[in-house]
């Protein structure tokens, strides 16, 4: 039923350094900022000169640049940096800020791209802060500890909970699986009211978390997680599940940076273009049909044939920075609503069900959607709005370095309960992996921070059911790393 230890999978003693040590990465990361920020001034310098506006949204991007190095050297090394909050933020803005101004800006609106990536730049500028406030203390490895042996009962807990709420999942799909898009299927789970019954079989990937976390760190369960890898990649691949592909090994390589090898941050160059093809193409398969090999075929042979699509389709998805912009538009013509903080009290009273509270305010995300592409609203889509905009709602362009600097202080907590928690702490932390970027995107009077809540909630009641059913034995084992 289980397998032995390998020989170097042996649980690691974790203790906090007691002083941050810079490492050659930092270094250098904080030297490539140096230059980044002087050529950020130059640019601005010239601007004096010539009034040319192109050179501002230069000297913005520049900035935003030369904030992602200085948060990457506040972790301290590579190794530390490689999959933490920090390394998220700087994917993220790499992605839907950077690139993708490079790619659209000269076909919108100058000023208000200005006022987005500004927002961009007061952002990482406050997170930037948050950590130094609240700095990051890496883990290091003093030894082997106590091998954790495990027990017969939470194997069965576990493989069982898998099934169970794997079942569930398929269950509920066949309900409401007449679409065939899986934007049909989203609109026809969300109009059953049924948005938070589907996060229910994500007790399904808690279980399996905790199988892959056991294996790569104490050698237990290694065939049964090699199996169930396969069936969730599998099941991935027909449901054009591009989230749960990229992640899935993503993970794995973290798994492995962590208790195996530790992964060079090079390497990510030659692992990213399959990623980007994965993404470009799940993302045109999930706009024709689900699970058809004939729409599987004819897509991937257009990427084929036209190559250059590829990363036109790929960064069609990263829409958030166009929706900042028409919003920052809407802000300059004063048509953009002052929260004044209430947004962030909504976020958290939006679990009230709206038969109950009919006038609940929608999302940030829905307010803005509706606002700058009623279209796209009215087909039941919702545009990343981002917390960068959300938080000028809500207190102008101070919000927005204070929602900065709180994430910041919240990633701390997550980076410590990712790399060195109990195996429970670390599959709930898994469940929100590449934390924070989608509450960057999203804000915080968001969808995804109702769901990280819904989720941690069922994940306690589903350790309880565990601790009655099974024993004492199965609590007290997902109570140590």
């Amino acid at each position: 039923m289980t397998s032995a230890f390998l020989p170097l999978a042996k649980p690691p003693a974790m203790q906090y350094q007691p002083l941050r040590r810079f490492g050659q990465f930092s270094r250098w990361m904080v030297l490539f900022a140096i230059v980044i920020f002087a050529a950020s001034a130059f640019t601005i310098i010239e601007y004096s000169y010539d009034f040319n506006e192109g050179k501002v949204t230069n000297s913005l991007l520049l900035g935003i640049i030369g904030f992602m190095m200085l948060i990457a050297a506040n972790m301290g090394n590579s190794h530390q940096f490689l999959f933490s909050s920090a390394f998220w933020v700087n994917i993220n803005f790499l992605f839907y800020i950077v690139l993708k101004t490079l790619s659209v800006s000269s076909d919108i609106p100058v000023v208000p791209l200005q006022m987005a990536l500004l927002s961009s730049l007061l952002f990482l500028f406050g997170y930037f802060v948050g950590q130094l406030v609240w700095p990051y203390r890496p883990l290091v490895i003093h030894g082997p500890s106590e091998k954790k042996g495990a027990t017969e009962n939470l194997y069965t807990w576990l493989l069982f909970s898998f099934i169970f709420f794997k079942a569930l999942n398929i269950l509920l799909l066949l309900t409401v699986s007449d679409g065939a898009t899986a934007l049909d299927l989203a609109q026809a789970t969300q109009n059953l009211g049924g948005s938070y019954l589907f996060m229910l079989p994500k007790l399904a990937t808690a279980s399996y978390f905790i199988i892959i976390l056991m294996s790569y760190k104490h050698g237990l369960y290694r065939y049964t997680a090699v199996a169930l890898t396969i069936y969730i990649v599998a099941e991935a691949v027909v449901g054009a599940a591009r989230f749960t592909l990229v992640s899935t090994i993503l993970i794995h390589i973290l798994l492995y940076h962590l208790y195996v090898r530790p992964v060079r941050i090079l390497y990510f160059i030659f692992i990213t273009p399959p990623f980007v093809f994965i993404i470009a193409f799940f993302g045109l398969v999930r706009d024709v049909e689900i699970g058809s090999f004939k729409v599987y075929a004819e897509t991937l042979n257009a990427l084929v044939e036209e190559r250059e699509l590829i990363f036109k389709v790929f960064m069609g998805r990263m829409d958030m920075l166009p929706q900042m912009v028409d919003a920052f538009e809407w802000a300059r013509i004063g048509q953009l609503k002052f929260e004044a903080g209430m947004s962030y009290v909504y976020a958290v009273l939006h679990a009230v069900p709206r038969n109950i509270w009919p006038d609940k305010p929608p999302l940030t995300a829905a307010y803005i959607t509706e606002l700058v592409n009623p279209y796209v609203f009215a087909d039941g889509v919702n545009v990343y709005p981002s917390a960068m905009l959300e938080g000028y709602m809500n207190f102008g362009w101070l919000g927005v370095i204070l929602i900065g600097i709180a994430l910041a202080w919240v990633s701390r907590f997550y980076d410590r309960a990712l790399r060195g928690g109990t195996l429970r702490i670390q599959a709930l932390a898994l469940m929100a992996f590449t934390f924070p970027m989608q509450l960057i995107n999203e804000g915080i009077h968001s969808n995804i921070f109702g769901i990280l809540i819904y989720i941690a909630a069922i994940f306690g009641v589903w350790l309880m059911a565990g601790r009655l059913i099974m024993g004492r034995a199965v609590a007290r084992r997902l109570a140590c790393p």
